[in-house]
């Protein structure tokens, strides 16, 4: 059972205050004892699930069994090496080590929705999807692709091109290829040096342990302790995005390259601590055949555009996403795909979109409501699909285009 479970059942009622730098170091110290008596089978897992106690909401009153702990286990605790530099200067060190690389091949997993049919979207019910990342680096920002369970995405150093389930395109100017990246915690050569930023500007709470790993080398451990951003009068979005969780970053570096060997990122709830994405393999420097950085796409795809200006576009800039929302779904009913595309982001309507949304019977639309860091709106409606099932669900609405209308991004 869960360490953390037996703590947070037994102290439910209590009321505890203690020094957090205190409550650091008996933690460490802990760590050390509860694993000494079988320090060949412990892994480190293990160790960071009582790391990850000291973060949760339950943490004052976790301390207080910390402390009980360690006072029975006193005789055992003082081998623990203290650490002698700042987790800062261990992402420090990192991004020199980053510097110098050529080439990096990252798999990793991610509890995602619809077997990863975005890059972006987490919840902690969901199962994992592997996702794969191969990057080139040089001056420019190199050469990449990212691919799930449903798509490719691909810099070929000129443009970024992404293919969605064998049948949706898009395609844009690379400039700058982090702006497109969707994955930033796999954009190792950038991500670092972010948290670094994100701590300045937002106050991440940092860590850093040291741990002999299970192939005899030091690691340097560093945990970044981070609330969610954004605007959750309405919760919609929480949880469904790294930045809009309350969650807890450990990443493990080897102290002697200071390369990045892991990550592990868990979403912090009032129930649990529940791990959502990890890093599996990294391999540095290894050959990548350029085949992975090109793209075929199949001359029958449908790409996604940015709209633009209509005849009327000023009729259509005047509505509010609630009639935004309501004008896309009668356009559905109607099996008007003309005035669907309107609202739209790609050239054309496939037939798996007319027969899944035509005929469809609106049943009500509801108030917009905005979540998370989302640019956007959040329409709820009730509709009667043509196969007479009852969906609910929310629009996602936004107009920050060239054309300054609304359309949907999303909630079909």
């Amino acid at each position: 059972m869960n360490p953390a479970d037996n703590i947070k059942r037994f102290f439910k009622n209590a009321s505890v205050s203690t020094n957090p730098k205190a409550d650091d170091e008996i933690l460490d110290k802990l760590i050390q004892a509860h694993g000494e008596a079988a320090d060949k089978e412990r892994t480190r897992p293990e160790a960071n699930t009582w790391r990850i106690i000291m973060h949760s909401k339950i943490t004052k009153l976790a301390t207080a069994a910390v402390i009980a702990i360690a006072a029975i286990t006193a005789t055992h605790i003082w081998n623990r090496s203290i650490p002698v530099a700042s987790a800062a200067a261990v992402f420090d060190n990192a991004v020199k080590a980053l510097s110098n690389l050529k080439s990096v091949h990252i798999k990793s997993k991610m509890r995602a929705p619809g077997g990863g049919d975005n890059f972006s979207t987490i919840g902690t019910e969901y199962d994992f999807v592997p996702i794969e990342l191969w990057k080139q680096f040089d001056e420019d920002g190199g050469k990449w692709r990212l691919q799930n369970q449903q798509r490719v995405m691909v810099c070929d150093g000129d443009f970024v091109i992404q293919l969605i389930m064998s049948t949706y395109a898009y395609k844009a100017p690379a400039h700058d290829s982090r702006q497109w990246f969707p994955l930033s915690v796999l954009d190792v050569d950038k991500t670092i040096e972010r948290e670094l930023e994100l701590a300045r500007k937002y106050g991440s709470d940092f860590e850093l342990f040291r741990e002999t790993g299970q192939d005899g080398r030091e690691k340097m451990i560093v945990t970044v302790v981070a609330e969610a951003r954004g605007d959750f009068t309405n919760d919609y979005l929480k949880n469904k995005g790294f930045e809009e969780s309350d969650n807890t970053r450990i990443y493990t570096f080897d102290a002697e390259t200071n390369l990045l060997e892991n990550l592990e990122i868990y979403i912090n709830t009032d129930q649990k601590d529940v791990l959502v994405f990890e890093i599996t393999s990294i391999e540095y420097n290894t050959y990548l055949d350029p085949a992975l950085f090109i793209l075929d796409i199949p001359s029958d795809a449908i790409w996604f555009t940015e709209p633009q200006e209509l005849p009327d576009n000023q009729k259509y800039q005047k509505m509010t996403p609630k009639e935004t929302a309501t004008a896309f779904l009668q356009a559905c009913a109607d099996e008007d795909w003309d005035e669907f595309l309107k609202f739209w982001m790609m050239s054309d309507v496939d037939a798996n979109i007319k027969a899944y949304l035509g005929g469809i019977e609106i049943i009500s639309v509801g108030e917009p409501f905005k979540s998370g860091l989302y640019p956007g709106w959040f329409v709820p409606y009730e509709i009667k699909m043509p196969d007479g099932q009852i969906k609910k669900h929310n629009l996602a609405i936004r107009n920050d285009n060239p054309a300054r209308r609304y359309i949907v991004d999303g909630g079909i």
